[in-house]
């Protein structure tokens, strides 16, 4: 379909744009007019007689009234205006402000009977008729909203709006022909209009007579021949009617008005794509993100239309041309080039997509998932100082974000900057709140940074806090169980975690190498051997770290010749440890020093 901005001209119809809103009536919107203005003397009764005295308590009432409702007292300003028609039930001005009342507190049944009754004791008051339309327009009785706008166009003849509002909603309830012929009545009074056109357009397609649909748009086109929206719409609607011919015959005027138009391209790539010729659709795809004039939020709405996981339209090739294409015209927005990280990240060229992300942050400092993406990008490149350094900029557009100071802590962590870490995580702890995840990362690695200073047992006390925090904390009770086990410190509790995390995680290669250490530690050797060997089949990145563990349980289980193979593996693959290369010389299992 092609996009047509469509935007309402003034003539002498000035607040159709307001009629949008009227129609789609908004509680929020009544909500803060509470304070409207009666339309007529504050002091209004009835036919009713009242006596001098009632009439004195009527004036003070209907003040002290309005008096509450300007200072947002509704409560109050209930009872007081309910007195008031106690006094004189006939009184317009009274049933107005109460029904404005009901309207505010989203009671439109009260507002409308009394609106009614309004309008029937003052059935020329324009205020009257245009609050009980606005509330039968909530209701969705658009047929009782026409009518108040249809007694409102006789009582103001002059007001082409009333006109045209009486015509749009005998048409959303449901009275073509009377909308058509209220539309055409409203012409006599403007003479052509575009908004009058398409909307008697759009009533002869819901009544089938396509004949005088079209015939309305021919009739816009001879009126102005160089506006290509017209041909747009005409040649959506060959489209919609089976007449592929006329249809591209149409899209062609547009270009040869408007060469430039990509809001045409993008419809000639989704006519030819529709019709079984994707290389045709792909080119015209690719002229309209190459075009400097089409905005560039329509280019990412279609982008995110061709790249859907379960539909796509484009291949990873065409994904990254109409990606560049976008970047180049539209250079001063950054919003191409994010896009272009994700498809980088997609790809696994992730030292490229932190290049990129750089260039976003630069155009936009002032967005912080953007600062998040390339502090996750420097978590996946394992540059710590980066993570660091990016984390400390990003703190100073962003100094209340928790997770800022995570990141950045992370890096300090990485980088043996352990009162650093402390620091870090001391300064943001004041912007955590009650958010029990986030405090636990900030005791988290706190701990970490507390155990690698050797202050074991405030680690300790840490890691507990992350625990009662966070039972879900997996990362934690891993690293927990096995700081304990390394020491020999409660190797009961760091068992119970480390269970508790495998439980859990039964396939995560990290945590099985953590319990099989825990039960190693605890001498049980063969269900030590059974978890390792379930952390060697589960480990996708060949970890040798797992291998020389598997070789330090099978020592003990006496399989000495095994040991020294699996150590000598670890080895191989890359384990540089230096205990590990006195434990293949003396062929003997060295035990490892937590210090």
């Amino acid at each position: 379909m092609l996009l047509i901005n469509t935007m309402i001209r003034k003539n002498t119809i000035t607040y159709w744009v307001l009629f949008l809103s009227l129609v789609g009536l908004s509680s929020c919107t009544t909500t803060k007019q509470v304070a409207q203005k009666a339309p007529e003397k504050q002091v209004a009764q009835g036919t009713t007689q009242v006596t001098k005295d009632q009439n004195r308590e009527f004036q003070y009432l209907l003040i002290e009234g309005l008096k509450q409702k300007a200072l947002g007292n509704i409560d109050k300003a209930i009872p007081i205006f309910s007195r008031c028609l106690e006094i004189d039930p006939t009184s317009s001005t009274a049933m107005f402000e109460l029904a404005n009342i009901h309207i505010a507190k989203g009671d439109f049944t009260s507002a409308m009977l009394l609106l009614e009754k309004a309008v029937a004791n003052n059935p020329e008051n324009e205020y009257y008729h245009l609050m009980l339309a606005r509330v039968y327009q909530q209701n969705k009785q658009f047929d009782k909203a026409a009518d108040q706008y249809g007694q409102l166009a006789v009582l103001f003849p002059g007001n082409d709006d009333y006109k045209y509002y009486h015509a749009s909603l005998l048409a959303q309830a449901g009275k073509y022909e009377d909308a058509l012929k209220a539309f055409d009545v409203l012409q006599q009074s403007t003479g052509p209009l575009e908004q009058i056109a398409v909307a008697k357009q759009q009533l002869y397609l819901k009544m089938g007579k396509k004949k005088e649909a079209f015939d309305e748009i021919e009739g816009l086109i001879k009126t102005n021949p160089k506006d290509t929206r017209y041909y747009g719409l005409l040649a959506d609607m060959y489209l919609a009617d089976g007449d592929s011919a006329k249809a591209l015959e149409n899209y062609h005027k547009i270009l040869k008005i408007s060469p430039d138009n990509g809001f045409v391209q993008i419809s000639l790539a989704n006519f030819y794509r529709e019709s079984g010729k994707p290389d045709e659709a792909y080119k015209h795809l690719l002229l309209a993100f190459k075009n400097p004039n089409l905005d560039v939020d329509t280019k990412i709405q279609m982008y995110a239309m061709l790249i859907q996981k379960d539909n796509r339209k484009v291949s990873d090739e065409q994904e990254l041309e109409l990606l560049k294409a976008m970047m180049n015209a539209n250079m001063d927005d950054e919003r191409p080039r994010a896009m272009f990280v994700d498809y980088l990240i997609q790809q696994n060229k992730i030292e490229k997509a932190r290049d990129e992300m750089r260039i976003v942050v630069g155009m936009n400092k002032d967005n912080i998932q953007y600062w998040q993406r390339l502090l996750f990008l420097d978590n996946n490149l394992q540059d710590w100082k980066a993570m660091y350094t990016d984390g400390d900029d990003a703190l100073k557009y962003f100094p209340s974000q928790p997770l800022l100071y995570v990141m950045k802590a992370v890096g300090a962590l990485q980088m043996e900057k352990y009162k650093d870490v402390i620091s870090i995580l001391d300064k943001g702890q004041q912007y955590v709140g009650d958010n029990n995840q986030v405090s636990s990362q900030f005791y988290m690695y706190r701990a970490e940074a507390l155990y690698k200073m050797k202050k074991l047992k405030e680690a300790y006390a840490m890691f507990d806090k992350v625990v009662q925090l966070d039972p879900t904390n997996y990362t934690a009770m891993n690293n927990y169980a096995y700081y304990l086990s390394l020491r020999n410190d409660s190797l009961q509790l760091a068992e119970k975690l480390s269970g508790k995390v495998v439980q859990a995680n039964p396939d995560n290669a990290t945590f099985l190498d953590t319990y099989a250490w825990v039960l190693f530690k605890k001498k049980d050797y063969k269900l030590a051997k059974f978890y390792m060997e379930s952390a060697i089949r589960n480990d996708d990145d060949k970890n040798p770290v797992l291998l020389e563990h598997y070789g330090d349980i099978l020592y003990f289980l006496n399989e000495k010749d095994k040991a020294l193979e699996n150590w000598e593996k670890s080895e191989k693959m890359g384990n540089g440890s230096p205990m590990l290369k006195e434990k293949i010389e003396k062929k003997t299992y060295i035990e490892e020093n937590p210090n």
